[in-house]
């Protein structure tokens, strides 16, 4: 069996080779910010051979986020179908599961079972705007595990996070629980360090 490679493509103009096992975020401000940066990042994943999983929330739910793939070109059902690409609001993809370890341990898992079926890797998404203000501590104790959870793993995590929601604090509690953040300041991508 050929040794598989410790890095992948981002997708994202500006932003080319990226390590498996970083966990990114990047801030959005509207529906249209956030389609621009996970279509390219999830077509890029599908042509590397990663399986995709795409946890959606308001304002692209899972319909939407299928549509704006099939307008890049995909074909979305027989994606679905070969189970190469998860759409899923977060609502139901989190039914039942506490936010923390058991959400890590259920990307693993995710990880072990793509890796099984003979992916390169796992890559991921989820928008955080299903996160409450009430939630919004335990939901930082759970990014801290999984940026602790992904080094020396098969997987790419990128997480959405609406700039609205997020004052300067929320904004510095992210950034200190990703291993870096993408920002596009212009017409392009780039990646600005996360934990100091």
């Amino acid at each position: 069996m050929m040794a598989l490679g410790h890095t992948t493509e981002c997708g994202l103009p500006g932003v080319t080779t990226i390590p498996y096992g970083v966990h990114m975020c990047h801030f959005y401000e509207t529906r249209a910010e956030l389609a621009a940066a996970l279509v390219p990042y999830f077509v890029t994943g599908l042509r590397k051979r990663e399986r995709c999983l795409w946890v959606t929330a308001e304002p692209l739910d899972a319909t939407a986020a299928a549509a704006e793939l099939r307008r890049a070109g995909l074909n979305v059902e027989a994606l679905a179908r070969a189970g190469s690409l998860v759409i899923r609001d977060a609502a139901s993809f989190f039914a039942g599961v506490t936010m923390g370890s058991e959400v890590v341990d259920l990307w693993l898992d995710e990880e072990r079972r793509a890796l099984e079926a003979g992916y390169t890797g796992l890559r991921v998404t989820g928008n955080t705007n299903f996160v409450s203000p009430a939630d919004w501590s335990a939901f930082m104790d759970y990014e801290e595990l999984m940026n602790q959870a992904c080094p020396e793993r098969r997987i790419v995590a990128l997480c959405s996070y609406l700039r609205e929601r997020c004052g300067a604090t929320e904004i510095a509690e992210a950034v200190q629980r990703h291993n870096c953040t993408l920002d596009r300041p212009d017409q392009g991508w780039r990646i600005l360090p996360g934990r100091v």
